[in-house]
C-alpha cells in the first residue's frame, strides 16, 4: 500500500490536466500513488494508466463529488490534492508529510504566483464570522504572525490530509462548492479535535484561477449553506448583522446585472434550506469524542463513505454530513 495518493482534480482544459501531470510524474515521492478524477473523457495519448489511475468524469460541475469519490478509492493513509494546472517540485510532497504527527490532520502548502513566484496565490484558507471565507495572503509577497494565525486549513487547489482523519469526518460535504467545502471541512476537523500545520517549505505554483468560482446562483447557495452550517450561537446579534450587509453587498455589487437575481435567490434558497440542525449535532458530537487519541498510527483507516458518517459499531445511527 502506498503512503501518499496524489489525487489530481480536473478541473479546467486537458492541456491543463497534464501540466500538472507531467509536473507530477517527473518530481513524485517513490512510495505514492496518482490518481486523476476527470471533468471530461479523456483519451490517454501517452498512455499512462500503468503510472496513473484514471477516475471516470462525474460531470464539470460535480469536483467535490468527484474529490471524494477518488478519496473513497484509495488506502494510502495520506492524501495530497492538487488542482489541474497547479505544478509542483522537488521534494514537495516530503517536506509536508513530514509535519504530520498523530494529531495532524491537514497541512496547508504555500501556492505562489506561476508567473510570479515573489506573489502569493494563497497561503491556506481562512473565515470570517460573518460567513466569508478567503484566501490567506491572497496578492502579497509575505506573511506575518498575525495572518498565518487566521489560517483555518489548505485550499482544496492543494492540500495534504491524513486518510483517517477525513474518514471519521465524512469527507467533504457535496451540498458546498469547491470554495466553501475545504474551509468547512477545516472547521469540522478544528471541532474534532485536530490540529493543522502550515508548511511553507512546501511550494506549489499556480495561477490566478485556480480558485475560481461557479455560476452566480450556485456561489450564494454554497456562502450561505457555509454560513448557516456554521453559524453555531456564538456572535450573537453582530454576526447576524454582519451577514445581513454581507449578503447586500454580494448583491448590490452584481446590479443591475441578471447575476444580481441569481444570488439572491441562492441566498434565498440556502436561507430556507433544512437540515442545519442536523451537521450541528454532527459538530458536537465530534466535539465529545477525544477522536486525535485514536489515531495510533499511519496505517489506521475508517471505511466509512465519505457522504456521511454511516452506523457505529453498536447500531447508533450517525448523524451525516450535509
Amino acid at each position: 500500500m502506498p503512503r501518499l495518493a496524489i489525487v489530481i482534480t480536473a478541473v479546467g482544459t486537458i492541456e491543463s490536466l497534464e501540466g500538472t501531470l507531467v509536473s507530477v510524474l517527473e518530481n513524485r515521492p517513490d512510495d505514492c500513488e496518482v490518481v486523476v478524477a476527470l471533468n471530461q473523457e479523456y483519451a490517454d495519448p501517452y498512455d499512462l494508466r500503468d503510472e496513473v489511475r484514471f477516475l471516470p468524469p462525474t460531470g464539470r460541475k460535480a469536483t467535490v463529488a468527484a474529490i471524494n469519490t477518488a478519496l473513497a478509492a484509495t488506502r494510502a493513509p495520506f492524501v495530497h490534492l492538487l488542482a489541474s494546472g497547479c505544478l509542483v517540485s522537488e521534494g514537495w510532497a516530503d517536506v509536508a508529510l513530514a509535519r504530520f504527527d498523530r494529531r495532524t490532520a491537514a497541512v496547508v502548502p504555500l501556492v505562489l504566483d506561476a508567473d510570479d513566484s515573489s506573489r502569493i496565490v494563497a497561503a491556506g484558507v481562512g473565515y470570517h464570522q460573518r460567513g466569508q471565507r478567503y484566501l490567506v495572503g491572497r496578492g502579497q509577497t509575505g506573511l506575518d504572525a498575525a495572518a498565518l494565525k487566521t489560517v483555518r486549513g489548505p485550499g482544496l487547489f492543494a492540500a495534504f490530509y491524513r486518510k483517517a482523519a477525513l474518514d471519521i469526518v465524512g469527507g467533504f460535504s457535496t451540498q458546498l462548492g469547491p470554495r466553501q467545502a475545504d474551509v468547512d471541512l477545516a472547521m469540522l476537523l478544528s471541532t474534532a479535535g485536530f490540529d493543522v500545520a502550515v508548511e511553507h517549505g512546501c511550494c506549489v505554483r499556480a495561477g490566478e484561477g485556480v480558485d475560481a468560482g461557479g455560476s452566480a446562483f450556485r456561489e450564494a447557495l454554497s456562502e450561505e449553506r457555509l454560513f448557516w452550517r456554521n453559524s453555531g450561537s456564538a456572535g450573537g446579534i453582530g454576526k447576524w448583522l454582519s451577514h445581513a450587509a454581507l449578503v447586500a453587498q454580494d448583491v448590490g455589487r452584481r446590479a443591475p446585472r441578471p447575476s444580481a437575481l441569481a444570488a439572491l435567490a441562492g441566498r434565498a434558497w440556502g436561507f430556507w434550506q433544512p437540515g442545519y440542525t442536523r451537521h450541528r449535532r454532527l459538530q458536537a458530537e465530534l466535539a465529545a469524542r477525544a477522536v486525535p487519541q485514536r489515531l495510533e498510527s499511519d496505517n489506521l483507516r475508517f471505511d466509512r463513505s465519505h457522504a456521511g458518517l454511516g452506523r457505529s459499531k453498536k447500531g447508533r445511527r450517525r448523524s451525516s454530513a450535509i
